[in-house]
């Protein structure tokens, strides 16, 4: 069974039909920057995820894993200081930055998260900072 968390952050990433395929979303890493781009919206208001997007993103969170997925989330996206297992650290690294990246961009996409896309960007790219030290 699924944990609360990864179903909130599918449900976020898979449902989200905010995104915009132009420009490209992106998200700058130090001197390297990750570019994501997104299907729109359709004129009904239905979401469009293109299948390939879809599947990239399950792979991602297939890769972290629920427990370190939930101490990601509460960190990037509640702001919870947690400590970071060296084992999540490890997921997240062998997941990779465009992975996390991805993730992120896709859940600060949603309306609910877009106002505080900033304070978001900044602690995605602390926590890749962290476990990448």
């Amino acid at each position: 069974m699924a944990s609360f968390c990864k179903v909130s952050i599918i449900a976020f990433v898979l449902a989200s039909g905010v995104f915009s395929s132009s420009p490209t979303q992106a998200i700058r890493t130090g001197e390297q920057e990750s570019s994501i781009a997104f299907e729109p919206s359709s004129d009904d208001g239905k979401d469009i995820i293109p299948i390939e997007l879809s599947h990239y993103l399950d792979e991602c969170l297939k890769k972290i894993g629920d427990k370190c997925g939930e101490i990601f989330f509460t960190r990037i996206f509640i702001g919870k200081e947690n400590g970071i297992p060296a084992s999540c650290c490890q997921k997240l690294l062998d997941m990779g930055e465009e992975c996390h990246y991805t993730i992120t961009e896709s859940i600060i996409s949603r309306p609910e998260f877009r106002a505080n896309a900033t304070l978001y960007e900044t602690r995605a790219v602390d926590t890749w900072n962290i476990c990448s030290q």
